[in-house]
């Protein structure tokens, strides 16, 4: 644990979630694969449907329509719906279909291991402090098993903007009743997590298992993470 800044006494904590609490590369490869193999198996429409294609579509969707970078879970769902019309199906019947491939891949998304540390961690923090959630992703919390530890969960999407934007940060300022700086936001990611918290006046916690190098900050955290169990030496 390293500090850049003078450390001072917090009321609450956010916490991203993709490569915070849990190793999320695993779980999207395996849905996207599980995604492609299902929508070539069970739609005449996207049986010839590969990965090249796919990110094809997906650029394509994202440039007709740009608000959809913002919003992870609508832009894949759009997607799918693009892929089966572009093979031959209905507009109305795509929609539906597109609404069901999706629920099925977020339920196999959120098949992700989080470890018995992290769980004994976020529940004793939870009987100190408001735990939040700010994700621009799109994980099911209560399959994955973390449901019960926050009080509020901010998800990108539906009018709200990705980090580092304002907008979810904000979101949770308001929700608590605190001002920001009474806040931490903890996360690994340098500019989404670390640049957004600073920005809008959380402090600021770079969870850094990866050792990469600081110098990359745009701004600096007030306290460097090199394990998320950090926290229970700072916070309890």
């Amino acid at each position: 644990m390293h500090f850049y800044r003078r450390w001072q006494p917090v009321a609450a904590i956010s916490f991203d979630l993709d490569d915070t609490l849990y190793d999320n590369g695993p779980a999207i490869v395996r849905a996207e694969q599980w995604m492609l193999s299902h929508l070539r198996s069970e739609y005449l429409a996207t049986a010839m449907l590969d990965k090249p294609r796919w990110l094809e579509l997906k650029r394509s969707v994202l440039n007709c329509a740009p608000e959809l970078h913002h919003d992870v879970s609508l832009a894949r769902q759009q997607t799918i719906r693009a892929a089966m019309v572009e093979g031959g199906m209905a507009d109305q019947q795509a929609s539906r279909e597109a609404e069901q491939v999706f629920a099925a891949f977020l339920a196999e998304r959120s098949k992700i291991e989080v470890s018995e540390s992290t769980h004994r961690l976020l529940a004793r923090l939870a009987e100190r402090y408001p735990l939040v959630v700010i994700t621009n992703g799109n994980l099911d919390l209560a399959q994955a098993g973390l449901e019960r530890y926050f009080t509020l969960v901010c998800k990108a999407g539906a009018g709200a903007r990705m980090k580092p934007a304002s907008d979810m940060f904000e979101q949770t300022r308001s929700a608590l009743k605190l001002p920001a700086e009474r806040i931490l936001h903890v996360g690994d990611h340098p500019e989404t997590d670390v640049l957004g918290a600073r920005l809008h006046g959380f402090r600021a916690a770079w969870l850094n298992e990866r050792q990469q190098p600081w110098q990359q900050l745009q701004l600096l955290p007030d306290v460097e993470l090199t394990a998320l169990e950090d926290l229970a030496e700072l916070l309890l």
